[in-house]
């Protein structure tokens, strides 16, 4: 495998990061459950194909995203491509096609973590 290229200078904001953190986090969650269960794979396939008729995908995307989905097999692979950092992966995952993975609890829960408590001494 060839070596990631660093992310592009492009202008980086804290309103823009904070948001790629969060969606990075929401696909960490669906990453784990997809692994640990992924019969929700073939959904996402048609979620893929749907979006490409359409003309919401470009080809280059649609091939990118149809790469990860089939190294599922692979966990350390998905894990990685699907989680990579690079700018082409965090623009992909802000359209994300993994959808109806999390239930809106789950997306909550992770994205509005309780307060951490202090222990009263």
């Amino acid at each position: 495998m060839r070596p990631r290229r660093p992310r592009h200078n492009r202008a980086t904001t804290k309103a823009r990061d904070a948001t790629d953190q969060h969606i990075l986090r929401l696909h960490l969650a669906m990453v784990d459950k997809l692994l640990a269960d992924p019969t929700p794979l073939t959904h996402l396939y048609q979620v893929l194909e749907q979006r490409y008729q359409a003309g919401q995908l470009r080809h280059s995307a649609y091939i990118h995203w149809h790469s990860i989905l089939d190294c599922i097999d692979q966990p350390e692979i998905f894990r990685r491509e699907l989680l990579d950092q690079a700018e082409r992966m965090c623009k992909l995952r802000r359209r994300t096609i993994l959808v109806g993975i999390l239930t809106e609890q789950e997306r909550i829960a992770l994205l509005y973590p309780p307060p951490a408590t202090t222990p009263t001494t």
